[in-house]
């Protein structure tokens, strides 16, 4: 089985769910399940174990970003509870997102909603009280079903599992179906990916550097990462800069910013 590492710092909750989704043989049997349809029958990339691992990273690692920056999480707002809770729900929604995979590409989420329902309990079991277990629970589920773009989103914790799941989306990850022969448009933006990183700036808490060989990666961040990023309630506290990256020169593509204040679009700006 695979193991997730993932900082969990100080969070034992956060911790105790991690231990038991490692060691969780039906669920991670789920996972393969997940590419057998994903990657062996439809031609996709990985959409199983090592891109669970990658989009927990990427939402822990988001989400701390935001409170650091004084953005309070969606289940603090509204059920009192804490950060180390809102750490746990990004966690589960990052690992179950894709859980209806097992049975179909189409409508998937709402597969996930109902898998993962049957499974989160369990996971927290012990971890919290009979009505935190709900309401962990409940918000774990909400980031699951909306974690598609055309789907409205009610809580920070789902914007962050939504675009974590979006950054994963680095040159070897679009690998599979290139290889399998998938020439189109979104397999060769994907290969021109070369790297994605999070930091975070005192104008915005979350500032993602993707760089690229070439070009052709804008399409996978102005048509399919700003499409994710978009509605959420994290898109003000983002900023993107996309760049081309190579041996012979590094010029700045494309930088904008989602979720201006005096706007409802984008900024975008060729440089």
């Amino acid at each position: 089985m695979i193991t997730i590492n993932l900082p969990y710092n100080s969070n034992q909750k956060l911790k105790t769910v991690l231990d038991r989704v490692n060691g969780d043989e039906y669920l991670q049997s789920l996972w393969d399940c997940i590419n057998t349809n994903a990657v062996r029958r439809l031609g996709l990339s990985d959409h199983g174990r090592v891109h669970f691992a990658i989009v927990s990273n990427i939402g822990l690692k988001i989400l701390r970003n935001l409170i650091e920056a004084g953005v309070e999480p969606s289940i603090v707002t509204d059920h009192k509870l804490t950060n180390d809770d809102a750490e746990v729900v990004v966690f589960l929604g990052s690992v179950l997102h894709d859980l209806g995979m097992v049975a179909h590409r189409e409508n998937h989420q709402i597969f996930s909603v109902s898998l993962a329902a049957q499974i989160i309990p369990g996971l927290l079991t012990g971890i919290y009280g009979e009505k935190e277990r709900a309401i962990v629970t409940a918000e774990a589920l909400h980031t699951i079903y909306a974690h598609e773009s055309e789907i409205p989103q009610f809580t920070i914790e789902a914007g962050v599992v939504r675009v974590a799941d979006a950054l994963d989306m680095k040159e070897g990850r679009a690998r599979i179906p290139f290889t399998a022969g998938k020439k189109d448009i979104h397999a060769l933006s994907a290969m021109s990916i070369r790297d994605v990183k999070i930091r975070k700036s005192k104008q915005k808490p979350v500032i993602v550097e993707i760089s690229m060989y070439n070009e052709s990666g804008i399409f996978q961040v102005d048509q399919l990462l700003k499409k994710k990023i978009l509605g959420t309630k994290i898109e003000g506290f983002i900023e993107v800069v996309a760049q081309v990256e190579n041996q012979q020169r590094k010029t700045v593509l494309t930088r904008y910013t989602l979720g201006a204040p005096d706007t409802s679009s984008p900024k975008v700006s060729i440089e």
